[in-house]
């Protein structure tokens, strides 16, 4: 949700907490960009604002206002699908998944008596383990 904290002739600031992200930002500001009478859109992602220029002579301000409080809004109620996974999203899928297949390996060579590879698989599993922790270790004590 998207608050319009100053709305001076010429230029508009907005903020919204989702704005903080530099991709949301990035995508709220060529949504912006688009707009009739739009001259330029800065965003600062760390203080979660955008400040929109625009020719007052082209627009009605309290119209503007609406419209742009209305962009921002639909451009952040649309989900992101620019870019991919961030990289230690990707490695904890793999490492999640090598959990899985090496404790189902383990648990059947245990069962079948093979002690050494029952050993090396839960070594694997141990490694993908560490790994998973490794990536979720701000969350672990919270």
């Amino acid at each position: 949700m998207s608050q319009i904290v100053s709305s001076l002739p010429g230029r508009i600031r907005v903020r919204a907490p989702a704005l903080r992200r530099h991709s949301h930002a990035q995508h709220v500001k060529a949504a912006l960009a688009r707009l009739d009478g739009v001259t330029r859109v800065e965003s600062n992602p760390q203080a979660s604002c955008i400040v929109i220029h625009f020719d007052p002579a082209r627009v009605v301000i309290e119209e503007f206002d609406t419209l742009v409080d209305k962009t921002i809004d639909d451009a952040l109620a649309k989900p992101l699908t620019i870019g991919r996974r961030p990289t230690r999203m990707q490695i904890n899928r793999y490492a999640k998944a090598g959990m899985l297949g090496s404790l189902a390996t383990s648990m059947a060579l245990a069962a079948s008596g093979q002690k050494r590879w029952h050993a090396l698989t839960g070594a694997v599993f141990l490694g993908c383990l560490g790994v998973h922790l490794g990536v979720h270790r701000r969350r672990l004590l919270r």
